[in-house]
């Protein structure tokens, strides 16, 4: 719960237009530093979310919560209920955030409650070219043709990726893809580092099958092939357990019997940082 309330004092302390409605609930303070929980309980909780009523909540990289002893998925469930707001919630690690928010699990407070999914695939090179030339359009700015081009080939499409290029020419002024790149890839590193650290003895294997699938697309007798010969025998079931978590990661997809990494940034940072 108190990971929970941190990160409600955090958000909420940035907007101004909430401090004036909180402050007579029991058990928050407001002051110049923003809002606090005196009370850290969900009474406190459900009191300050009550206030929002009306309005849209969302929860950006939601799987980052599993980490927490309190049950986030009752607090979304108890707002589904009693609360007039609506709930958002995003994340990069579309399998983890599933397993972590159980709507298929009988047991579970999510459980039969309806939901919309939005999935962001990547665009296709026409859809790129024109949320590029939009981008920068809006910016007042006009790149040379042949750079929108060789970042089209570089991003293929992954909207963050294009997002961040168009925020690095436009906001930093950086005109080489090459740096752009190099900081992009970087950045993903950081966070794959990050997901697979809770593997512990068992990430060497997590990163062979990583080093793999960063050179080319492999079948799992290809891929079991190659993990054994660098790391000796290992079980079917161990494998399969691997692979299943890093599609749940949102590092891997499968399709056809074929294992890949899909984000290109990823690909060039495992074959350069793993």
């Amino acid at each position: 719960m108190n990971d929970l309330l941190m990160l409600f004092e955090r958000e909420l302390s940035r907007r101004g237009w909430f401090k004036s409605i909180v402050t007579s609930i029991e058990g928050v303070e407001v002051g110049g530093f923003g809002v606090r929980f005196r009370r850290r309980d969900f009474n406190t909780l459900v009191n300050v979310l009550e206030r929002l009523e009306g309005r849209v909540l969302v929860f950006d990289e939601v799987q980052e919560l599993r980490r927490s002893r309190y049950r986030f998925d009752s607090l979304i469930a108890y707002l589904y209920d009693h609360v007039d707001v609506k709930v958002v919630v995003s994340g990069s690690q579309v399998g983890l955030m599933r397993r972590f928010l159980r709507f298929d699990d009988p047991s579970a407070p999510l459980y039969g409650r309806p939901f919309y999914v939005v999935k962001l695939k990547p665009l296709t090179r026409e859809l790129a070219r024109e949320f590029l030339l939009k981008g920068f359009e809006q910016e007042g700015l006009q790149p040379p043709v042949e750079l929108i081009e060789e970042a089209l080939n570089i991003f293929n499409g992954v909207i963050g990726w294009l997002t961040y290029f168009g925020y690095s020419y436009t906001r930093l002024g950086v005109r080489d893809l090459t740096s752009v790149l190099e900081t992009a890839a970087k950045l993903a590193y950081e966070e794959l580092n990050h997901a697979l650290q809770i593997f512990n003895v068992g990430r060497p294997r997590y990163e062979a099958v990583l080093k793999l699938l960063s050179e080319r697309s492999s079948s799992w007798s290809e891929i079991i092939r190659y993990v054994e010969s660098k790391h000796g025998k290992i079980p079917k079931n161990t494998l399969n357990n691997i692979l299943k978590n890093l599609i749940d990661m949102g590092v891997l997809e499968k399709s056809e019997g074929m294992y890949r990494v899909a984000d290109p940034v990823l690909r060039y940072a495992i074959r350069k940082y793993l």
